[in-house]
Formats: C-alpha cells, structure tokens, sequence
C-alpha cells in the first residue's frame, strides 16, 4: 500500500505542467542525477533504508519528471534508485531575520516559519534576550535594578539589595547615612567617603573659565536630564555651580572628560529638569554642552558617569555671546570657500534635517560652495578638540531629497570624492558621533570621467572562481544597494552560466571595515541578493543563484586597496548529517571530499572532542561536534564557510589518518561574528577530518560550504 501512495503521488510530482518560469530555474528539474545529496548524508556504506527516505518520490527515468513544484526543493532523479529525489534547502527560505527562527523548506508545502529563537536556559538567575545584531542569545546575571551588580541571592558578596540602584558592592561606603551602602554587612564603617557635589545643597562652586576636579565616588543617580549615559540605572551624579559674573550675556561651553562613559547637562536652576538649557552625551569619555546668551547668574552642570570615578576633569569656558549657528539645512548653508579651511563647534543637539544615509548624534551643519566649471571634488573633516569622529556628506544643486545625497561616510584620510561634477551650488553637510570641535575643507581639482567599476551599467568582469585586485583611493561613494555606504565602492560583473552556488570574499587590511554585495545589474536596494558589512575578509555567499548577469559590489571605509573573488559552482542540493541515523562521528564520519553544502545540528551530539581554540572555561568532557571527512589525493586549497549557522561555531581542521586527527596549523576558528565560521587553507595531499562545534558550549543548527579548489 506505501508503494502505491508514493506511486500516486510521483503522478502529481513528476508533472512539469503549469509550473511558474522562476520555479524552473530553482532546483524543481535540476541536478546531475547522482544521488548523492539529501538525508542519507552521502555516507555511502549502503546501511541506508531508502523506503525511510522522506525525500524520495515516485520512479523516474530523468530529472525532468521529478519536479515536485516547490521551489525551495533541489529535484532530480536518482537513477542508481529509479527514483525521483525531491531535497529541501532551507536556505533557500531565509528571510535573514535570525530572532524570529530559521525558516524550514518542508516536503509538499515550501517554505515556511521556524520556531521563534528561545533564549530561556532555565536558570533564574540569568536574564535572556535576542540579539538581532549580533544573531545570537545574550545572557546577563540577574539584576533587577540594573545598577550593574546582580542580586546577592544569586551572586553571593554582590547586590544585598537588588531594589535600590544606590546600594551594591560597587557604591562606596558613605559616612553617616546610616545605610550598608558597598553590601559588606557593616554600616557607616570605615573607610568611608563623605563625598562632595552630590546634591545642590553642596555642589562644587566654580568661579569663570578654568579646569576643575570632580568626583561621583559615593554620589547617587538623583538628577533628571534630557541625555544621559547608556545605564542611567547605573550611573551617579555630582553638581558644579558656575558663577557667570554681572557683564553681557556670555556663551557658556562646558567639556567633561572621564575614564568612563560620561553626559553634561546646563540647568538654570539646580535639580529642576524643566530648567534644562543644554544637554551633551555620547558612548565616549568626553562630553560637551553649550548653553548660548546666558546672563549673569548662577547655573548648574551636572556630570553624569556611567562608574563611580574620581577623574572627572570639568572645563568650564565663557564665550563671547554668539548665537546657535543657523545653517542646518539646505536653504541655510553657510558659505564655504574650496581651499579654505575652517574650524566649528558641533554641539548637540542640531537637527537632521535632510534625508541621508549617515547617523549622527549630533545632527548636521551645511555649508554650500559654487563651481563655474567641472571640477573634482573631495571633502575632508578631522577632530581638533573631543574624541569623536566627525561625517561629512555632499549633496546635489537640488539638495533636499534623498537621491540628492552624493555620498555621506565617516570623515577619512581620503577624503569624501566626487568626480566631474557639473556646474552648480552644492552643499557639504558636517556632523559627529559626539559633540567636537572639527576643521572642514573642501578642495578642487581638474575634473576626470569616473572609471568603469564607478557604475553598475558596464563595468569589467570578474571571472567565475576569479580574483581582482582594487584601488578605491579615487572612487566615489556612489553605488545605492542598501549594503554599505561609509566609503568608496566598486562594481564588477559577473555572469553565470547555470544556477550556482556563489561565495564572495572581500579582502582588506586588518584595521579596516567594508561591505561586498551580490547585486542585480540595477544596484538598487530592491536588487541586492546578499550583503556583508564587516572586517577582513568580508564574505557572502548566496545559493541557488540563477543563471545570468549580476553585480559583484565593493566597498571599504577609508578606500584602500584589497581584492575579492568570486567563488562560483553549479549549485547543489544539501547534504544532511543527521546525528539520529549514527551519521557525524569519528566512527561514521560523512564524506565532504568533493565539496558541497552540508547541514546538521550538534544539539543532541556525543561530546568527544576538544578543540584548541574553545574557550577555556569550555564545559568539560570535549564538546557537541559532528564529523566530516576530507580524502585529498592532491595538494588543495579549501574554503569552508559556516554562514548560516544559527550559534557561535567552532571548525577545526584536523589532519589523520586516525579521527579525530591532529591539529593543523591555523585550522581552528571561533564564528564570533552574524558570518560565523570561515577558513581558506592550502592543505596538502591526505586525510583529515573537518569538527564542527560550539564555542563554550554553544549548540545548534549549522550550515558549512565545502569548496575544494586548486592550490
């Protein structure tokens, strides 16, 4: 009776009638017919019961029978069984969300939701969450008011009161308050501090312009702002009040620096939020804040830090009244010659008031300039005072739409470029990460055509499994594909004969970031394929991509040199290592000799091995691993990329004969990163073993792209 099921639904299977054209070009009717992806993991000792398969279907005689009309199945016909062999890919249904779960191909259905990412480890003590960013569960110790000392009751000599922010082993013991402030068990013993400026009542007088020492060693979080540091629960406060003598209204400027993460607010009146005049904060250790025309008076700075510390330095400087600059939009830019440099405040909070592709904390300033001629432009911007870095932007005559934006990145040695621009006004926007004073300059040069990799619309080719070399020193921030935009970009085409596999790798140097992108030929948002932003080597890799013309897209923060490759194979359907079936271990280890795309889980893995790049405080007895074996009859080079993978990977590269092997050199990588693990590795001639893990005991689901290349 299964027969004549299976028989029955072959009949609707094998029929190719009415299927869309872009089912046709996924895995529905592709493949070599060889039988060697799906669930039986390629182990090929025949011990397989082909009846269990779930992935076989009715007899076939070819692949075209055999599509089952969902598109995210790898279809073929197994000709050694007679059989249509219809594999899911669930990587064919991600939505690159990773918190919402990993999306499952399921046979006669397609794609459709996986279970929500659950982060909870059961232990009360550990507060969990999701992190979108980092594609991986975060784990904090209990710490109900989020002081940063967790709950005594679980983290014995810690937190003796996990209600009230200004008790924990981390406040100082204060004189005289009749309060266990530091959670020893003992009250007002000494040493303890009676500290200085921590209410109004006893704030640090401050006479005029001049640097002062302050302390929050023993202060409390007890004053209201508009900024604060990124755990205001965490923080404490200290007070100065600034004498501004009889005379004309002044510019009150106000810089604190610290060995902690610091915010500055100006108040008229001590302790009143409402009387709140400036603000300044940042995640760095040197604030600003500016209070503009304030007359004679007493006002208040209340320095908020993130620890106790005993370093604050407060300057405090009175500025010849000058109003809050104007020029923040593009009807407002102020005037600014080419080849003249100037230096401005940028003290938050301006506005952002044009659409751009840069994130400030500090808002923008404009400054517009006029060409008479075509001409080559580049805008440089440093930091002259703070520590924050500066973003310049360069917009077009038109200016206020988004499209307008000519490119906008962080401020670097090169300088933002632009090539042949046309005669017009345009406007140079400057903000920050945190308020600085900064030098802007825009220079000129004779105008040249931009190159062939500068546009989408013919650039040079790069090869399938070929490699270029570029230089972005005199490119432009032009390409609008949504992946990176914080520098100079490239295109190259690249055409694929069949569905293919596809892996980019970007390389750059070590202190640098940048984005590489598979695109369409238009470059847009709505054509971007795959996308990665981060350090070297910046990788991607795409499945099941059609056959046809694409766009290889390269970018580097400060637009220096590097080079990426295009590694490119007719794609393939996935092998599964499936732990239930004895598959992935030293005794059954699945064959990855041939390259391809396997899949397994290492939740229910036997702990057998230890790797030499775990983390120390790894759980003992060795770690969750699977097994793959790699028979190289020559000298190779191989790729192994674990993108995909849903926990912080571990892949060791072991040499044999004997599982697990001894360790190679370099052959060990722990996936931090949303790309996790990746090794390209000249391996010579013989046996190994390939062990997939976690890191300090990290399990799950895990993907590995096997690419076996030459030397």
């Amino acid at each position: 009776m299964r027969w004549i099921a299976l028989a029955l639904l072959a009949t609707v299977a094998c029929s190719s009638k009415g299927v869309p054209a872009q089912l046709v070009i996924h895995y529905d009717a592709g493949g070599d017919g060889s039988g060697d992806g799906g669930r039986d993991g390629g182990a090929g000792d025949g011990a397989f019961d082909e009846d269990a398969n779930p992935d076989l279907g009715g007899p076939c005689v070819d692949d075209t029978q055999c599509n089952d009309h969902i598109a995210c199945t790898y279809d073929s016909c197994d000709k050694k069984l007679g059989r249509c062999l219809n594999v899911p890919d669930d990587s064919q249904c991600q939505d690159g969300v990773y918190c919402n779960g990993a999306e499952k191909c399921v046979l006669l259905h397609g794609c459709e939701p996986g279970p929500v990412v659950s982060c909870d480890d059961g232990d009360e003590c550990q507060t969990a969450r999701c992190v979108e960013a980092t594609k991986s569960c975060q784990y904090s110790p209990r710490d109900v008011d989020q002081d940063g000392d967790p709950d005594a009751r679980c983290f014995p000599h810690h937190d003796c009161n996990d209600l009230d922010p200004n008790v924990s082993s981390l406040h100082a013991e204060v004189c005289a308050n009749g309060v266990d402030d530091n959670c020893n068990g003992l009250v007002d013993e000494i040493p303890c501090v009676s500290p200085v400026g921590c209410t109004c009542a006893a704030a640090v007088p401050v006479g005029g312009s001049g640097s002062y020492a302050l302390s929050t060693i023993g202060c409390n979080d007890t004053f209201a702002t508009s900024c604060s540091v990124p755990n205001q629960m965490a923080a404490q406060n200290v007070v100065a009040a600034i004498t501004v003598p009889p005379g004309p209204p002044i510019d009150l400027d106000v810089w604190v620096t610290a060995s902690t993460e610091v915010a500055v607010a100006i108040q008229g009146a001590c302790g009143d939020s409402t009387s709140e005049i400036a603000c300044g904060s940042s995640s760095t250790t040197q604030v600003r804040a500016r209070a503009y025309g304030v007359g004679p008076g007493t006002y208040y700075a209340v320095v908020t830090t993130q620890e106790p510390v005993a370093d604050i330095l407060l300057q405090v400087d009175f500025l010849p009244n000058d109003p809050p600059p104007s020029n923040v939009d593009c009807a407002s830019a102020a005037p600014i010659t080419p080849g003249t440099p100037i230096t401005v405040s940028i003290v938050e909070p301006l506005p952002t008031n044009e659409p751009t592709q840069c994130t400030t904390v500090t808002g923008e300033l404009t400054y517009a300039f006029t060409l008479t001629q075509p001409q080559n432009v580049r805008v440089y911007a440093s930091t002259s005072r703070g520590t924050g870095t500066p973003y310049v932007g360069l917009r077009a005559p038109h200016c206020t739409d988004a499209a307008d934006e000519l490119g906008c990145e962080a401020a670097g040695k090169i300088g933002l470029f632009q090539e042949d621009l046309q005669p017009g006004t345009y406007v140079v926007t400057l903000g920050a990460d945190s308020p600085i004073d900064a030098t802007l300059d825009v220079e000129l040069s004779p105008a040249t055509l931009p190159g062939p990799n500068q546009t989408c619309a013919a650039p040079p080719a790069i090869m399938p499994n070929g490699l270029i070399s570029f230089d972005l020193s005199n490119n432009e921030s032009a390409i609008k594909d949504g992946c990176y935009s914080q520098g100079p970009d490239a295109a190259y085409d690249l055409s694929l004969a069949a569905a293919s596999d596809v892996l980019l790798i970007e390389r750059i140097p070590q202190t640098e970031t940048g984005g590489v992108s598979l695109d369409g030929p238009a470059c847009d948002k709505a054509s971007n394929l795959a996308c990665d932003a981060e350090g070297t080597p910046v990788r991607v890799g795409k499945r099941n991509v059609p056959a046809g013309d694409y766009r290889v897209v390269v970018a580097d923060t400060l637009g220096l040199q590097g080079t990426v490759e295009a590694l490119v194979r007719d794609t393939v359907a996935p092998t599964y290592v499936i732990g239930s079936f004895g598959e992935g271990t030293c005794a059954t280890p699945v064959d990855a000799s041939s390259g391809g795309y396997f899949t397994g889980d290492t939740s229910y893995a036997t702990k057998t091995i230890t790797s030499g790049c775990d983390s120390p405080s790894s759980p003992p007895g060795g770690e969750q691993a699977q097994v793959l074996k790699l028979t190289l009859a020559q000298d190779q080079r191989v790729v192994l990329d674990m993108e995909g993978s849903g926990y912080q990977t571990i892949l060791d590269v072991r040499m044999g004969p004997a599982c697990p092997g001894s360790p190679t050199v370099n052959g060990c990588y722990v996936g931090f990163s949303t790309q996790r693990s990746f090794l390209d590795m000249e391996l010579t001639a013989g046996p190994y073993f390939i062990v997939v893990s976690g890191f300090n005991g990290a399990k799950g689901a895990w993907a590995l792209d096997v690419r076996i290349l030459p030397p």
